[in-house]
């Protein structure tokens, strides 16, 4: 019989409730494989699940070192006898582990498809089971190859996106996004709609890609992500020696304060500080082709500003922590953030 492994590593989509107190549900709680839905597409499709759990944690709890042992364990599994992969993960920090997977075995040749639940599977509005059916259908309809996310939004759209575009869970609208709202594709009735924006991959391409074969990776480096805000004091952070890189996002006219008004609350602090010390700083989600103000053309001009276009803040991120484990300088850090498109991560016009 056809297979598809499935990745646990806990999440909501592994908890109970008990007292309103939401924790990692034990052996005895009703898990998805007990649902007849998915039963029904295991027989309609004849499929068997194989199971495996490297790791097994809340995801707010995920750290690098847990990331390093999923890592290393799906570097290190062949996939050759599944149709499939699905990983269940928590909502919290889906985004940062889908965008570093996308960046690391997205040339897997085998459709990997992240799924989680916005409730515990057995409260009656959870979409988790919804979503993991939907990730059966997509492995066994589409047979495209490479990192996605299936998870069905607050409108009851069964959205796909790409690993390497999601964003951080929207907690407003209960949903994800893909970045510039660039979703690879919707579910419909077992079917898949790809979407046909100038700015997504068509299913061949997304097959065919093979950027990460090379890349290995080992999360062992000090990067900090710094969102900006009113009142953000720079001077507080220490900077020292020991930070390999800083990611810092911006606002949604692609500017920071850098005016040298108020110094402990302009970038300028921060910027001189990585100068002493000559920690690259990486200024996303930036679009290119566009008028930029002039607080960016600023601090543009210090050797360790490196300014990042047309990806998200969460790739970014990642981007950074995959960098830091193979090259070997500021300048090839940059070029390999900037310049290569691992797993569609740019959003830019497709030709």
């Amino acid at each position: 019989m056809k297979k598809i492994l499935v990745v646990e590593t806990g999440g909501t989509f592994a908890t109970c409730s008990n007292s309103k107190v939401r924790s990692l549900s034990g052996e005895d709680s009703k898990k998805i494989y007990d649902f007849d839905i998915v039963k029904d597409r295991l027989k309609g499709y004849e499929l068997v699940l194989d199971r495996e759990r490297p790791i097994y944690t809340l995801s707010e709890n995920m750290t690098l070192e847990n990331l390093n042992i999923l890592l290393e364990y799906l570097e290190n599994k062949d996939f050759k006898e599944y149709d499939g992969v699905i990983i269940t993960h928590g909502t919290d920090t889906l985004s940062f582990t889908s965008n570093l997977l996308s960046l690391t075995i997205s040339d897997k040749k085998v459709p990997i498809v992240i799924v989680s639940s916005n409730h515990p599977l057995t409260n009656p509005k959870a979409n988790g089971v919804d979503n993991f059916v939907a990730a059966i259908d997509f492995i066994e309809n589409v047979k495209a190859t490479g990192v996605f996310v299936v998870y069905k939004n607050f409108n009851g759209i069964m959205e796909v996106h790409l690993g390497s575009r999601v964003k951080q869970m929207n907690q407003v609208i209960d949903a994800y996004e893909s970045f510039k709202n660039v979703r690879f594709g919707i579910m419909e009735s077992r079917s898949f709609y790809i979407n046909t924006s100038k700015y997504s991959p068509s299913l061949e391409e997304v097959t065919k890609n093979e950027n990460t074969k090379d890349i290995k990776v080992n999360l062992n480096k000090n990067v900090i992500l710094i969102h900006p805000y009113t009142g953000l004091r720079y001077d507080y952070f220490q900077i020292d020696e020991n930070i390999d890189a800083i990611c810092c996002g911006v606002y949604h006219s692609g500017t920071v304060n850098s005016q040298d008004i108020n110094i402990d609350q302009s970038i300028n602090t921060l910027i001189k500080r990585c100068e002493k010390y000559n920690i690259p700083l990486f200024i996303g989600e930036l679009t290119s082709g566009v008028e930029v103000y002039e607080s960016i053309e600023k601090i543009k001009e210090s050797s360790i500003v490196y300014p990042v276009y047309d990806i998200s803040l969460e790739n970014l991120y990642m981007k950074i922590h995959t960098g830091l484990s193979i090259t070997k300088n500021n300048d090839e850090l940059y070029d390999f953030i900037n310049n290569k498109n691992i797993f569609f991560e740019k959003i830019v016009e497709r030709h």
